[in-house]
């Protein structure tokens, strides 16, 4: 089995902590002239009181003590404050194109809205959020979909149903996305039940339309999953590569999903 290095150890551990608890650990260790390791894992543990990441440090001590010539605890300082700032530099890093269904123009190279969308799901290696108001003919993005859940990337779509639209989608969106995918994705709705009411009783609607990329990659758009959104209307959005925002449309969506305002579909 192949040993962890001292640097993928350090990144396992600070990847998902706020840098406010990352700055405490570095100045614990800065401090700390011991290298007694349950001393530092009830340490950490302290400066850390977050409980999900109890176990983390638990399991970066103990991938610490496992290293030949383990470095003193201010080496591993200075170690965690550079992987940190390392880590923050590239998720700074971002991309951003306009995408765009329509007529072309002469001097604006706008990405076409089915290859953006398409060029998303692909990158996928673990998993999709996508959301749309309606769902019909859109073969090209179903399609990579599919493929996408064939290689073992989680699906999660969230879409509009008749029942809930009150007539303002005639067709079946459940039914659009074919039985294959069907099968293969968790499929969402926002009830009736969790929706805001006005006054003479009409609901709110599901009218996003958003994918998300392993919490790497967002897509937000005018455009459902239709053929005519993809090929014939007049769509625009963008394609956000890298930075913070990505992981933070997954999140709403999931804290949507976890507290039930967003129900999935049972087909059994």
């Amino acid at each position: 089995m192949k040993k962890i290095t001292v640097p993928e150890m350090v990144v396992r551990f600070i990847e998902d902590l706020p840098n406010e608890y990352i700055n405490r650990a570095a100045i614990f260790l800065q401090k700390e002239t011991q290298l007694d390791f349950a001393r530092i894992t009830h340490r950490l543990q302290s400066a850390i009181p977050k409980t999900e990441a109890q176990e983390k440090v638990r399991a970066f001590v103990e991938d610490w003590s496992k290293v030949d010539n383990a470095p003193a605890p201010a080496e591993m300082s200075l170690l965690i404050t550079a992987v940190a700032l390392a880590l923050n530099h590239q998720r700074q890093k971002q991309s951003i194109e306009l995408t765009w269904t329509g007529p072309k123009t002469e001097n604006a190279n706008l990405r076409r809205t089915d290859q953006a969308l398409i060029e998303l799901i692909n990158s996928a290696r673990k998993r999709i959020t996508i959301v749309s108001f309606a769902v019909y003919k859109a073969k090209s993005i179903l399609s990579a979909l599919e493929k996408a859940a064939r290689r073992g990337v989680e699906i999660n779509i969230i879409i509009e149903s008749p029942d809930a639209s009150e007539g303002k989608i005639a067709h079946d969106t459940i039914k659009g996305l074919g039985s294959a995918l069907k099968s293969m994705a968790k499929i969402h709705i926002w009830p009736y039940a969790k929706r805001e009411v006005t006054p003479n009783g009409k609901h709110g609607s599901l009218h996003a339309k958003v994918a998300v990329s392993d919490q790497k990659t967002l897509y937000i758009s005018s455009a459902n999953l239709t053929d005519y959104a993809m090929n014939l209307n007049m769509e625009m959005g963008i394609l956000l590569t890298g930075g913070e925002l990505p992981a933070q449309a997954q999140n709403h969506f999931d804290e949507l999903i976890a507290e039930g305002t967003l129900s999935e579909l049972s087909f059994e």
